[in-house]
């Protein structure tokens, strides 16, 4: 929770417009996702349970004609497995805030 807030807190004093959902099922994301119009989200995982759901997630995303919402991801198991982001479908990866405001400000 503590690189979630970093990042977070960093992202907000550079001037985004932030949503934080904090925990929800794949569907109920994807729902508030779509009804706010959400253009980056940022999903952070402690577990790689949870680091798995992102496939289903961009699938259910897709489905939805969401193809242009990016996923950003970040937390340990994507850290310990570097190519774990692609093979879940998202768009990119994070491994600090530094690298977070890189990526967001790339994809803005």
């Amino acid at each position: 929770m503590l690189g979630k807030q970093m990042v977070y807190s960093a992202l907000k004093a550079s001037g985004y417009d932030l949503q934080d959902y904090g925990r929800m099922d794949v569907e109920s994301l994807v729902k508030r996702t779509q009804e706010d119009g959400i253009q980056l989200l940022l999903v952070s995982t402690l577990m790689l349970r949870s680091a798995l759901r992102v496939r289903v997630l961009r699938e259910l995303m897709d489905e939805k004609g969401m193809k242009d919402t990016r996923i950003i991801v970040g937390g340990a198991p994507f850290r310990f497995d570097p190519e774990l982001w692609q093979e879940m479908g998202a768009d990119a990866m994070a491994i600090n805030t530094a690298e977070a405001l890189t990526v967001v400000r790339r994809m803005s």
